[in-house]
């Protein structure tokens, strides 16, 4: 299941398409309206649709406001179909543009592509670790028996070394699995993971007191093992 994010001021095109992605398995949070979209749902996306034309924000502006942090991919919706607007669109840093009227079948089918994309680079072989979200994690060679919310914790801090995530970012990562904990589950969380590492004779999560944790950032840039 990949959790999208769909932001577009047509409310019956986003009725559609989050009926349509949800029978693909998805999650889908809709947005109308840019500005509502906050910052614990940006963390949790893994791809994103963005309308070009928004009253309140154009989807160029919001797409180059978002990029520098987030990885995912960033599909375009627009009626505008010149080949200039196509171009300028990926210039801002998205992955793909769609014109709209566009068949569901087809958006479908661009989304599942960027997803299985996605899931092709999701392997992190560097510095000992070996992570995958459909395999077990190890740490030169040796496994570590994480429960699926400790497991999506530890790719989220180590696919970004020194970013800093607070605990509500982190519950939001994980409310899928964990739907009913709060932020005190997080602290259990970390403190599972920790402990598991250290058995492995590993530490690379830090705490930032008062804000939340990250992966230690000299860890991440250890030659590869």
């Amino acid at each position: 299941m990949a959790t999208l994010i769909a932001v577009d001021d047509d409310l019956d095109l986003l009725r559609l398409i989050r009926i349509a992605l949800e029978k693909d398995g998805h999650r889908v949070l809709t947005f109308a309206n840019p500005e509502e979209v906050g910052e614990d749902d940006w963390a949790q996306a893994d791809l994103i649709l963005l309308d070009v034309m928004m009253p309140q924000q154009s989807g160029f502006e919001l797409c180059q406001k978002i990029r520098g942090r987030l990885s995912c991919p960033i599909l375009f919706l627009s009626a505008r179909s010149e080949e200039e607007m196509m171009i300028e669109g990926l210039g801002y840093g998205a992955d793909d543009y769609l014109t709209k009227p566009f068949s569901l079948s087809v958006l479908r089918s661009r989304i599942q592509a960027h997803l299985r994309r996605e899931q092709r680079r999701s392997w992190i072989r560097q510095d000992g670790w070996q992570i995958d979200r459909q395999q077990d994690v190890a740490f030169r060679g040796q496994p570590l028996a994480l429960t699926r919310s400790e497991k999506e914790i530890l790719i989220a801090l180590r696919r970004q070394p020194g970013r800093i995530w607070t605990k509500d970012q982190l519950l939001a990562l994980i409310n899928g699995w964990d739907r009913d904990s709060g932020p005190a589950a997080i602290t259990e969380h970390i403190k599972n993971i920790r402990s598991k590492c250290r058995k492995l004779n590993e530490d690379p999560i830090e705490t930032v007191w008062g804000i939340g944790y990250r992966w230690k950032k000299e860890d991440a840039e250890k030659p590869g093992l």
